[in-house]
Order: C-alpha cells, then structure tokens, then sequence
C-alpha cells in the first residue's frame, strides 16, 4: 500500500504557473504599524521575493525551445498597489465605506506632496523591494495600480495572469480585512487556486485577522505557512 503524503494544499502547486501577488504592500498602509511590525513583516516579504526571483531565474535559464508562449514555465511577481493621489483621488467613492481611510490620508495633508498626474502614478512600493535590475527592467515583475481593495476587480490583472497561463496564486499583502479578503475571494471565483502564506499577512486589528485567517478563508482558499511557499522549491527541483 503506498503511503499518503500529507500537503496543506487543495491541489497541486506547479511553480511554473504561479504567480506572487503582493497586494496593497505600500508604505502608507505600512505606516499603520509599528517600525518594528514593519520590519518584520518586509523581512517576510523579502523572502518570498527572493524565493521567487530565484525561481525566475531558473526557470529563464532551463528555457523552453519551440514553446509557443514565450513565457512558458515561468513564475510571474506583481506589485499591485493603489496609485496613491491618481488624479487627485477622484476614484474615491462616499459611498465606499471601506475606502474611507484614503480620504482621512488626504485631509490630514498626506498628499500635498504627491504627484496628482496620471502619467506618474505614485505606487508607494517599499525601497528595499524594488527588483536588482529596477522597476521595468523585466517582464517577470511588474507593477500595477488598482482602484479597489480587490486585485481581480479594478485592474489588468486578469489580461496578465493569462497571457503567463497563471493557475496558481500566491496572496500577500495589506490587510487582512481589506485588500485580501476581497481578492481571496474573487480570485477563487475566478477559479484560480489562491494560497495565502500566514506570515505575509497582517492587519491593525488582531483578533479580525485571526478569525478570518483561521475561520473564514480557508474555506475557500489554501492558508499555508511561509515554509510551505519554500519548500514548493526543493520539491520543484527534486
């Protein structure tokens, strides 16, 4: 009788349709947090960069020769953040109660010192994450700007997922009530296989990030430990 492997995920995770999806991780809603939350948590982010840069590489590297998709076999990053002060926040609905705090952020003056053009859009992403070649300078990690909390609602994203024939989706980001739950659930709705690594999500309030980290996603998506991203690696190369 062979013996069952224990995997906490759904179905099986192939590396080469995957991508990393770092939702709302901008310094603005990082500054909600304590230095020292901040720099735990982008001390996690940075790890799951590095893990999927490396496997960029790899993958680049053992290249596929006559495949029709030229990105065929090769993990996707994306940045997708709102563009703080896009055209002055006009994308800022009254009747969104969830997008509230961005008003807050502009009547305390937070924006006198932010670009309005929408030719330069301001995506606020963290120094230390930017990529080693700088921002453009592949197609494997890009940046987008979305306009709802929810990544698969507001954005181009789903054109990109499936060009790169995307199936699994790594969540992170900022925060667990908002931009997460909104795209954890809409992208199982969309029928992508969404994981969301534990350590690679926080929100201000505690307890609302435990109960739906522990009670509420998993009933529709993968909630994994940081280790579990890891090892998709040696497994990969095993």
């Amino acid at each position: 009788m062979s013996k069952s492997i224990q995997t906490p995920y759904y179905v099986p995770v192939s590396l080469a349709h995957t991508a990393l999806l770092l939702s709302d991780v901008q310094t603005q809603i990082l500054a909600r947090f304590s230095k020292e939350v901040q720099q735990s948590y982008l001390t996690e982010i940075q790890k799951l960069l590095d893990f999927f840069r490396s496997q960029i590489a790899l993958a680049e590297s053992a290249g596929q020769p006559g495949s029709e998709n030229a990105f065929s076999g090769v993990p996707l990053i994306v940045h997708h953040t709102l563009p703080f002060n896009l055209n002055n926040n006009a994308f800022v609905s009254p009747y969104n109660k969830l997008a509230h705090w961005v008003k807050g952020l502009e009547e305390k003056g937070f924006f006198k010192t932010v670009n309005a053009n929408p030719h330069t859009p301001n995506f606020s992403i963290p120094s230390s994450l930017t990529p080693p070649g700088g921002w453009g300078a592949s197609k494997d990690e890009i940046v987008l700007g979305k306009l709802q909390p929810n990544c698969f609602a507001s954005s181009d994203l789903l054109k990109y997922l499936h060009a790169r024939g995307i199936r699994h989706v790594i969540l992170v980001g900022l925060t667990t009530m908002g931009s997460i739950l909104g795209s954890a659930r809409g992208g199982a709705d969309l029928d992508f296989h969404i994981i969301c690594p534990r350590e690679a999500i926080i929100d201000d309030d505690a307890e609302v990030d435990e109960f739906l980290m522990t009670k509420v996603l998993p009933k529709f998506i993968d909630v994994v430990q940081m280790e579990d991203v890891l090892a998709l690696g040696r497994e990969a190369g095993s």
